[in-house]
């Protein structure tokens, strides 16, 4: 602050008055980054989306909480209990910072061992909600604001309190009980020979999934019967070697997805009403935003960044939406429990149509 005194006062004004505009932009720039690139690592190998993807992993939170930590500096300057306009759009932006903390689907963690930070995200997600209900709580009432925002601020804390509980699935202890609750490696020979029969109708998909599940429990320092590892290699001296290259993409892409990223939540039950009900609720904020608000009565600056957020909010959750469906593991899942033939026919339509668009590898 000394050094910022020093300042020319055109420069202090400037300052001042981007200061919480700015980290706002930011942490929103960032989001879009790590949607976008946090899950292209998996088949680029190149040193500039790893170093962006990095910088923007390490940065969005603390963005994020330094944006937070302004905001209800600001709205507590205020000692009669009024609000200036300004003061106000501006608290609406809490609750999209409280977003950005709960992060994107496709990155929950850059390293592995990120997962095991999860206690430290449950007192970040305790502490982070307190700051914004502060904020919120200052503005209750004051102007239609208020309602706009309760759905932003529903979304806030389910998209935080979904990355804590990845983070905590994820971690090495909670992964390993995971793993033994679920994989069975000494299959009796009924359900061995149902398995390969499965595998060997389907494609490649099918095939990564049953590699995947062997893997992961290797993973853990365990060793599969002797069952599971007869099914490994009757699948795989099965396939050509372009197939079996096939089948390790997939296969590594489900892995990756499971540790660094919200697969083990958004493609279960539970996470997928979450994610319909995120983006219900984030695209009724918008409408009612664009219909409802007084644009005149706040700042254009504010009201764009406002718009920003709202749009911005929307396609990324649309955005995350059609990764979920159009993934590996949609697919998989439509080909197993589709039903009948036109289902898994369709499914293969699909998949090779979005097979034909991309050329990227897994």
């Amino acid at each position: 602050m000394a050094m910022l005194k020093k300042l020319p006062e055109e420069v202090l004004n400037l300052w001042y008055k981007w200061e919480i505009r700015g980290m706002v932009l930011l942490s929103l720039l960032l989001q879009i980054i790590l949607i976008i690139f946090g899950s292209r690592r998996k088949h680029i190998v190149r040193s500039w989306i790893r170093i962006l993807v990095w910088s923007a992993y390490l940065s969005a939170d603390m963005v994020a909480t330094a944006a937070l930590n302004n905001l209800s500096r600001t709205q507590g300057d205020s000692g009669d209990g009024s609000m200036k306009p300004n003061n106000l759009i501006q608290a609406f932006w809490a609750p999209f910072l409280l977003l950005h903390l709960g992060g994107p689907d496709t990155i929950t963690a850059y390293a592995i061992e990120d997962n095991e930070l999860w206690l430290r995200h449950v007192y970040s997600l305790a502490l982070q909600f307190g700051v914004v209900f502060y904020i919120f709580s200052r503005f209750w009432g004051s102007d239609i604001l208020t309602f706009i925002a309760i759905p932003m601020f529903i979304v806030g804390i389910i998209k935080y309190a979904e990355r804590t509980w990845v983070l905590r699935s994820s971690c090495s202890k909670n992964l390993k009980e995971a793993v033994l609750s679920k994989f069975r490696p000494f299959y009796p020979l009924r359900a061995l020979s149902a398995t390969l029969r499965q595998a060997f109708e389907g494609n490649y998909l099918r095939r990564a999934r049953t590699f995947f599940n062997i893997s992961m429990f290797m993973m853990q320092d365990l060793v599969p019967g002797i069952p599971a590892l007869m099914n490994s290699q009757l699948i795989i001296s099965a396939n050509s070697a372009e197939d079996a290259f096939k089948v390790v993409e997939v296969e590594l892409g489900l892995i990756y997805d499971w540790l660094y990223t919200k697969a083990p939540l958004i493609y279960s039950p539970v996470g997928i009403v979450l994610r319909f009900v995120t983006v219900l609720l984030s695209f009724t904020a918008f409408v009612t935003f664009e219909v409802m608000i007084d644009r005149h009565a706040y700042s254009t600056i504010d009201i764009t960044i406002a718009y920003l957020l709202l749009f911005g909010t929307v396609f990324l959750e649309i955005y995350a939406l059609l990764c979920l469906v159009f993934s590996d593991r949609t697919m998989i899942w439509l080909i197993d429990e589709g039903g009948n033939a036109l289902t898994r026919q369709i499914c293969r339509a699909i998949y090779s149509l979005t097979g034909k668009l991309t050329t990227s590898k897994r």
